[in-house]
């Protein structure tokens, strides 16, 4: 480690390694203002999340009274690229200012250190998705949920940084999403449930997958004059669900239920049974009988687990 002073900055160096690289980082106290705070803020990494303006302006209050301590205690981190990584809502709040503060920043972390960042006070999922650049950052990062859910067998949310790795590693979940969200509409299927399917049912199954939702979002004569048809009775399954709670369709998890020891499913995860069931009709010819069990759920999540490896640390896949 190597310190010095020049003149009010007091600077530390030191190397260290971080996600398997070699790195120096440089920890120095500077003197910023609105013009050093507004450069900065002109190299965001990614597409970060949204500022919140009242926390932006109640840091800014702060500062103004003189009683704003977190620049010392709190670091700004800019990576080797000269990005901006973290520090966003302070260093807006100072743009807004006339003052001159101490803050002490940190250089030289890589740019994909991003989504660790923060790790004791956790970003939203939505806010990590939307830094890998995609669209829909909100309904992308519930289908990721939901996949790791199904995965897991419980209502457990995963780290961000394992998120943020299956949006890269599978973009096609975008693309998914996309399509969930232009049929939500006409099929009443909730965008996260509906992208999720889609790409887990593209990947094994693609001209089957694209047929059944066409079908099922745009309708078909010939299909749908057919009351037995597995789709047509998905189609009336789903509106008669849709009648019954509205748009409330809940949170994605089942509860032990007091009705002789039944589990009872949320209204999310039975429009999923329903489709994969409905699904698995279409593509096989076999008679649709409609159940509600842990099966089905089962059955999807060992689906997922074919179709998904989850890198639990930042090495790639094999």
């Amino acid at each position: 480690m190597e310190e010095h002073n020049n003149g009010f900055k007091r600077t530390m160096k030191w190397d260290t390694e971080v996600l398997g690289k070699r790195i120096v980082l440089d920890a120095t106290f500077r003197l910023l203002d609105k013009y050093s705070a507004q450069d900065m803020l002109s190299r965001q990494y990614g597409n970060q999340r949204t500022l919140n303006k009242a926390h932006t302006d109640r840091l800014a209050e702060a500062m103004h009274a003189g009683e704003y301590i977190d620049a010392v205690i709190n670091p700004i981190f800019i990576s080797d690229t000269g990005n901006l990584l973290d520090g966003q809502h302070r260093l807006a709040a100072l743009s807004q200012t006339n003052q001159t503060i101490p803050f002490l920043v940190v250089t030289g972390l890589p740019d994909d250190i991003f989504v660790y960042i923060d790790q004791n006070k956790t970003r939203a999922a939505k806010d990590v998705v939307k830094i890998a650049g995609v669209s829909n950052p909100a309904k992308v990062a519930a289908a990721v949920k939901l996949i790791h859910q199904c995965m897991e067998g419980r209502a457990r949310t995963p780290r961000n940084e394992l998120l943020y790795r299956m949006i890269k590693d599978y973009p096609d979940i975008e693309d998914a999403i996309t399509k969930g969200e232009s049929m939500h509409d006409s099929t009443y299927i909730p965008t996260s449930v509906g992208g999720t399917l889609y790409f887990l049912y593209k990947r094994w199954w693609p001209e089957e997958c694209k047929q059944f939702f066409d079908i099922l979002q745009y309708g078909d004569q010939d299909i749908l004059s057919q009351s037995q048809h597995p789709i047509t009775r998905l189609k009336n399954k789903l509106r008669h669900l849709y009648n019954k709670v509205g748009k409330r369709f809940g949170d994605l998890y089942a509860l032990p239920g007091s009705h002789g020891g039944k589990v009872i499913y949320d209204h999310r995860w039975q429009v999923m049974m329903f489709i994969h069931q409905a699904f698995k009709s279409y593509r096989t010819g076999k008679r649709l009988i409609w159940r509600e069990d842990q099966s089905t759920i089962d059955e999807i999540g060992e689906l997922c687990k074919k179709t998904v490896t989850l890198r639990h640390s930042y090495e790639k896949i094999g």
